[in-house]
C-alpha cells in the first residue's frame, strides 16, 4: 500500500527494547481524535499500512509509546526535512526533543538502533496534531471507499462486536496448548456498525434473494480484499474487526471471514464459522447449488461453504485446487445463537478464555 517497508524498518533500522503499552484505556487528557489515532498506532491489525503514514500522510513511523511518561517516538528519513515534518505532527514543535545522534547505534529513551539517514524525536502524546475532518481512503483493489477519523472514533465502540471471550485453547486438536483467537468476538453484530450497514446495503441493492445477496458480499469480500501474509511474517495471529479489513484493504482467511460475516450480519442472512486445519470459512444458509460438495449440516440445516480467500469463488459451484483444506470440520460457531464453540471430532465444547497463561501457545 506505500513504498515503505515498515517490516524492514523495524528489522534494521529501530528496535524496542522496551514493552509497548496497549493504549486501551481512555485517556482523559486527549480529544478523541488523538485518543483514536494512538489506540490505531499500535493496532497490529493494520501494520500493512502504518497508521501515522496514513495520519499525517508522510513516511514518517511511530515506534514506542513510553505510557509512564507519556511519550511517543518516531523516525523519518532526513531528506523529509525537520520543519516539514514538525509543521504536521505536532501542535507545539518546542515540545519535540530530537535524538542527539547523527550517525550509527544510537540510544534513546527506551529506543536503541541504527540512525543512519534518519532523524529521531519524541514528544507528549497530547501534543499530536489531528486533522479531526480526515478521510482514509481503503485499500481495497478496484472499488475506492472512504473511511473517515469519525467513523473510526465511533467504531472503537467495541459494543458492536460480539462480547465473547478473546481466546479458544484447541489442544484437543492439536494435542498440545495451543490457542487461537476467538473470531467470532471481532464480527460486528446485525444492525450495530454503520459502516458495514451502508456498505451491505449499498452492495446488495437490487437483488431479491438471501442466495443473491450473499454471492454479491463475498464476490466483495474475496475480489476486494487481497490475501495478506502478514501472519505468517510475524509469527503471530493477527486478528482484524471488519471495518479494519475494509480499510487495510488485506487480511488472511480470519479477517476475510469477519468481514463477510459482518456483512451477512447486516442484511440478516443466518451463518455460521467453520474451522479447519490453519484455516476458516463462513457456511452460509440458503438453497445454493452442491455441486462442488462443500457443505457442513447440523441440526438438519445445511449450511454451504463460502471461501473468501478465491477470488471469484462461487457458493456451491466453485472448487479449490487444495480442497482436502476443506475435508475436515473441526470447529462450529454459531455467534448469532450462543458463545460455545463445538468440537466436532470430540463431541464437546472448547474452553474460552480472555488471558493467556504461561503454558498456552499461539497457533
Amino acid at each position: 500500500m506505500n513504498d515503505f517497508k515498515s517490516k524492514q524498518l523495524i528489522l534494521y533500522v529501530f528496535l524496542l527494547f522496551t514493552m509497548i503499552s496497549s493504549c486501551k484505556q481512555a485517556d482523559k487528557s486527549l480529544t478523541p481524535a488523538q485518543e483514536t489515532v494512538l489506540y490505531y498506532i499500535y493496532n497490529k491489525s493494520l501494520i500493512s499500512d502504518t497508521f501515522s503514514r496514513m495520519v499525517w500522510q508522510i513516511p514518517i513511523d511511530c515506534r514506542g509509546y513510553d505510557s509512564e511518561n507519556r511519550e511517543l517516538y518516531f523516525i523519518f528519513k532526513r531528506e523529509l526535512g525537520k520543519s516539514n515534518v514538525m509543521q504536521k505532527i505536532a501542535l507545539d514543535t518546542s515540545l519535540v526533543e530530537f535524538a542527539l545522534c547523527e550517525t550509527g547505534l544510537c540510544e534513546f529513551g527506551s529506543l536503541r538502533g541504527n540512525i543512519d539517514g534518519y532523524y529521531a524525536f519524541r514528544m507528549p502524546v497530547t501534543n499530536m496534531k489531528i486533522d479531526s475532518s480526515l478521510k482514509f481512503q481503503c485499500g481495497l483493489t478496484t472499488q475506492k471507499r472512504i473511511l473517515s477519523l469519525q467513523d473510526l472514533i465511533l467504531l472503537r465502540d467495541t459494543s458492536i462486536c460480539y462480547d465473547f471471550p478473546k481466546y479458544m485453547i484447541i489442544a484437543s486438536a492439536f494435542e498440545q496448548s495451543y490457542r487461537a483467537s476467538n473470531i467470532a468476538r471481532y464480527i460486528s453484530k446485525h444492525s450495530k456498525d454503520h459502516v458495514m450497514n451502508k456498505l451491505a446495503l449499498e452492495l446488495t441493492d437490487g437483488l431479491k434473494t438471501p442466495e443473491e445477496k450473499a454471492q454479491k458480499l463475498l464476490d466483495f469480500v474475496s475480489n476486494e480484499i487481497t490475501y495478506s501474509y502478514e501472519d505468517h511474517w510475524y509469527q503471530s495471529e493477527i486478528t482484524k474487526r471488519a471495518h479494519e479489513v475494509l480499510l487495510a484493504g488485506q487480511a488472511d482467511c480470519s479477517g476475510k471471514s469477519t468481514l463477510y460475516a459482518s456483512l451477512l450480519e447486516s442484511v440478516g442472512i443466518p451463518y455460521c464459522l467453520l474451522y479447519f486445519d490453519h484455516h476458516i470459512n463462513v457456511g452460509v444458509q440458503g438453497q445454493f447449488e452442491n455441486q462442488n460438495k462443500y457443505n457442513y449440516t447440523r441440526d438438519n440445516v445445511r449450511y454451504a461453504m463460502a471461501e473468501t480467500t478465491l477470488p471469484g469463488f462461487k457458493i456451491g459451484i466453485s472448487k479449490l485446487e487444495n480442497n482436502e483444506i476443506l475435508d475436515s470440520v473441526l470447529f462450529y460457531q454459531n455467534p448469532s445463537i450462543g458463545t460455545e464453540v463445538y468440537d466436532l471430532k470430540h463431541n464437546g465444547t472448547l474452553t474460552l478464555i480472555n488471558n493467556l497463561g504461561s503454558s498456552d501457545v499461539e497457533e
